[in-house]
């Protein structure tokens, strides 16, 4: 079985525990943890990279939050032809200034923010044309957000925009950035349950995704929200992966 031998894997060093593991199906193993490190949390994702070499029908889905942290990937979404887009890029040349932590890291996209009020899904996974290819797996992990968000009675989220993310309207809810080596996926979607005000405040002149801050919004701001509403996302979305992700 392709997850026995990570169950008992010693993943300390990541800040994990054994409690933070748990095997969805015979190929498929889910990693969750609150309010994790970034650093630990994007080390984790490499090791997994490399795993999967050797273990290629290995699936490690990783749900979580991050402290508030600024992550920058490789670019801001292209235009197409004829196509104008008004976004804004950002640009740093001293780090330390800003107000939360900041990592440059591998995935596509532009500045983003996490913090401890998001549903954070990182899917390391090997695509294979026959099986997942990376736009099934981005409509896929858009749609079983959306299904969990009309649950909660939030209707009329959706993924037709001109603009990868999940959306409400023309307000964003969820960004989306994947990286791949190896055709091996990591990175990934973060939605915001939770409105995080201290975040809002510092991203006012920032521009996440080149957008202006007025543009983003919370799953909180939009609809009531479940006792606790990461963990119930985080069950029905699996719900939704261990159905149709055979």
């Amino acid at each position: 079985m392709e997850t026995e031998t990570f169950l008992h894997r010693d993943l300390s060093s990541f800040g994990l525990s054994r409690s933070d593991v748990e095997a969805l199906d015979e190929r498929t193993v889910v990693v969750t943890r609150w309010n994790w490190d970034y650093s630990l949390g994007h080390r984790f994702q490499r090791f997994c990279v490399d795993l999967l070499e050797t273990q290629p029908k290995l699936r490690v889905l990783i749900c979580c939050s991050h402290p508030e942290v600024l992550t920058n990937g490789r670019g801001l979404q292209k235009p197409r032809k004829g196509e104008v887009m008004e976004l804004k890029e950002f640009s740093v040349e001293d780090p330390n200034r800003l107000p939360f932590p900041f990592f440059q890291i591998e995935r596509g996209g532009g500045l983003t923010f996490h913090h401890p009020g998001q549903f954070i899904f990182y899917p390391i996974v090997k695509l294979s044309p026959a099986r997942l290819s990376l736009s099934t797996m981005i409509d896929q992990i858009f749609d079983f957000s959306i299904d969990v968000l009309e649950s909660w009675d939030l209707r009329g989220a959706h993924h037709e925009h001109r603009l990868l993310g999940l959306w409400h309207g023309d307000r964003k809810l969820a960004s989306m950035g994947i990286a791949i080596e190896r055709l091996t996926t990591f990175h990934g979607m973060a939605i915001n349950i939770r409105r995080n005000d201290e975040m809002r405040r510092a991203l006012a002149e920032l521009n996440p995704c080149g957008l202006s801050l007025g543009q983003y919004v919370s799953v909180e701001e939009l609809t009531n929200l479940p006792p606790e509403p990461l963990e119930d996302f985080r069950k029905k979305f699996l719900q939704r992966i261990r159905h149709e992700w055979k």
